[in-house]
């Protein structure tokens, strides 16, 4: 016991815990009551919050993949021929192109497809994507070798067409 704790306090403590006791079981009562009404069962609300997170996250997805691929645009626009570093800015702007339009498309299959199933399909965007990032390193040096950032980025859509085409067939079988 408490210094000072008198049997009348300790009834009022008594008292104010069963009351908010009372009160949290008419907010549960309530509550399950209102789901009665309403139709929805545990299962529903967890599906219509999944369905919610994934949205945001879809959304979030959307808007860094478009700034991803706004500073890839602006890389490849700042090209200038002729430059020590513009085989580089086109490697690098077309990678950071790859990894934006992934963002932009998962992100807005995942806000399309919230309430029920995510396409199976996303690890092969993921590998495409990936790969189409990591090819612009070999394309921007061969690229050098051979004439410039024409030259990177033709280069860069070639690997990434055989990339997509091995994937493709790889998926079928």
């Amino acid at each position: 016991m408490l210094r000072g704790d008198t049997a009348e306090r300790r009834r009022r403590r008594a008292i104010r815990t069963r009351r908010a006791r009372l009160q949290a079981a008419r907010r549960s009562r309530r509550a399950a009551e209102r789901r009665r009404n309403e139709g929805l069962t545990y299962q529903e609300i967890r599906r219509r919050r999944r369905a919610l997170w994934r949205r945001v996250y879809g959304t979030g997805a959307v808007l860094l993949g478009a700034f991803v691929v706004l500073v890839g645009a602006l890389e490849l626009a700042a090209v200038v021929e002729g430059t020590a570093e513009a085989g580089f800015s086109t490697a690098t702007g077309l990678a950071e192109l790859a990894a934006g339009l992934y963002g932009v498309a998962a992100g807005i299959a995942v806000v399309r497809r919230a309430r029920g199933e995510l396409p199976g399909s996303f690890s092969l965007w993921f590998l495409a994507a990936w790969s189409a990032m990591v090819f612009a390193i070999p394309a921007y040096h061969y690229g050098e070798l051979i004439g410039g950032p024409v030259a990177v980025t033709a280069l860069w859509l070639v690997a990434v067409a055989a990339i997509l085409w091995f994937l493709r067939r790889e998926a079928d079988e």
